[in-house]
């Protein structure tokens, strides 16, 4: 019999991040990506959900986007069905790492589409420690309760040890859904679930800034950089936006900000630009509606102040790797950094170690005053004062205002050694748990869909 190779650190992804951090398409995948040489030393494989069923896939990820959207106020349709679903693509990984975690291993879980597995786990395998890592924000305990599923959702996260979410307020929607909501003790930070205390902690993903400032030195990286300004032949300031069709990203009113300075200040075509990147394709309805709002809304702008061949907001459809991501960078003046929901700014700290300095907008619903000293900071929805702030950044007010960091973020190792030491002590902390077979609990796997090891895939930290 083949016995399987066990590892004492078990990473269940959404995705399995590329091998080379430059290859990946957005904050996530880098971060992720960079994680790779600290999984290396510590032993440990990661483990992604690949169903066999197209449509299934798709769905898991439907249902990951939806998730997502509770936590920035947009209450999307979850059409029938979409649970069991969910619970397949949750089983599948948790098989898998059941087969490849060691007694009294660590099991760290990343994502919105497994939100379910700390809990699996925590039958299925008892022994093992667990971290519950979220990137996006949790919604208000008033948006999931919504979801008639709320409770096993909520079930499912709080089989971890730890919980380690984006920012503040998130960890307190958690917390207030645990207690108020569910009626379970919370103090300090904690929520009481029996016997065990499941630690909730503000925690964000950091942005792999080192990545992209060494990227930014790169000979071919700025080459490619100038080919982009000389093609989008402006003589004055370029304003990069990237967002993806999340409706937290607030494009809608980036652009309508910048209709406005527009109106207000009436600049030459070739002195002042807009360059939108649009990353990635719409995962739910609402997302597919925005999409054609900013469609609309840049063809309105253009065709409005434009000359031929010279327009004011130049629209890319595109999700670069890295190494273009830091050519954009390069490439622009200044960013329009500026979601409506809180959570992390890894685009302005990105720019700025592309930089060194710069002029940027950042929104007051997404960075704290300190965080990056000398950006200008406004409500995204408050159209008017974001049309002053652009024109501050554009150069038309003077004089212009250069963003820095406030301090150095930690690198992806050393952010991770902190998490995964919090999760070691909690289990010190306690009596061993031990292990037990048990197959997968949950609900019975819908007719037609393949059994929950079948598809699972899994790679060694290289």
């Amino acid at each position: 019999m083949i016995r399987t190779h066990r590892h004492r650190l078990v990473i269940a992804a959404d995705r399995i991040p590329p091998s080379d951090a430059d290859d990946g398409h957005g904050h996530v995948d880098a971060a992720l990506a960079a994680l790779r040489p600290f999984a290396a030393t510590q032993a440990a494989t990661w483990v992604a959900a690949e169903p066999g069923d197209p449509q299934q896939a798709s769905a898991a990820a439907h249902a990951a986007a939806l998730l997502r959207s509770l936590g920035h106020g947009r209450q999307g349709c979850f059409p029938d069905g979409w649970f069991d679903t969910y619970l397949a693509a949750n089983q599948q990984v948790a098989t898998a790492v059941a087969d490849t975690a060691v007694d009294s291993g660590t099991l760290w879980v990343h994502g919105h589409q497994l939100q379910l597995l700390p809990g699996i786990m925590r039958q299925l395998r008892p022994d093992l420690s667990s971290v519950m890592q979220l990137h996006t924000t949790f919604p208000p305990a008033e948006s999931l309760v919504r979801l008639p599923e709320h409770r096993a959702l909520l079930s499912g996260l709080l089989g971890a040890d730890v919980i380690a979410l984006p920012h503040r307020r998130a960890a307190d929607n958690l917390l207030d859904l645990a207690g108020r909501v569910n009626g379970l003790p919370v103090r300090d930070g904690q929520i009481a679930v029996g016997s065990r205390r499941v630690r909730v902690m503000a925690y964000p993903l950091p942005a792999d800034t080192a990545g992209i400032g060494r990227l930014a030195r790169s000979a071919l990286v700025r080459a490619r950089a100038r080919e982009i300004r000389d093609a989008l032949r402006v003589a004055g300031p370029v304003l990069l936006s990237v967002a993806d069709w999340d409706p937290g990203e607030a494009v809608e009113q980036r652009l309508n900000a910048f209709e406005r300075f527009l109106a207000e200040h009436h600049p030459a075509p070739a002195t002042v630009a807009l360059l939108h990147v649009a990353c990635g394709e719409p995962q739910t309805a609402a997302e597919a509606e925005i999409r054609e709002r900013v469609d609309r809304l840049i063809a309105k702008i253009n065709g409005t102040y434009a000359d031929v061949g010279q327009p004011l907001v130049h629209y890319l459809r595109a999700t670069p790797d890295r190494r273009e991501l830091a050519a954009l960078y390069l490439a622009c003046d200044g960013l329009l950094a500026t979601p409506a929901n809180h959570g992390t700014a890894a685009h302005a700290h990105e720019f700025i170690a592309a930089h060194g300095r710069a002029p940027m907008v950042v929104s007051e619903l997404t960075c704290d005053s300190g965080e990056l000293p000398g950006a200008v900071v406004v409500n995204p929805h408050d159209t008017a004062a974001f049309a002053a702030a652009i024109a501050r950044v554009a150069g038309v007010s003077e004089p212009v205002p250069e963003a820095q960091t406030a301090a150095a973020a930690p690198a992806p190792g050393a952010w991770a050694r902190r998490l995964l030491a919090v999760v070691h002590a909690r289990a010190a902390a306690v009596p061993p748990r031990p292990r037990r077979q048990a197959s997968v609990p949950g609900h019975t796997r819908p007719a037609g869909h393949p059994a929950p090891h079948e598809h699972a895939r899994k790679i060694d930290a290289q």
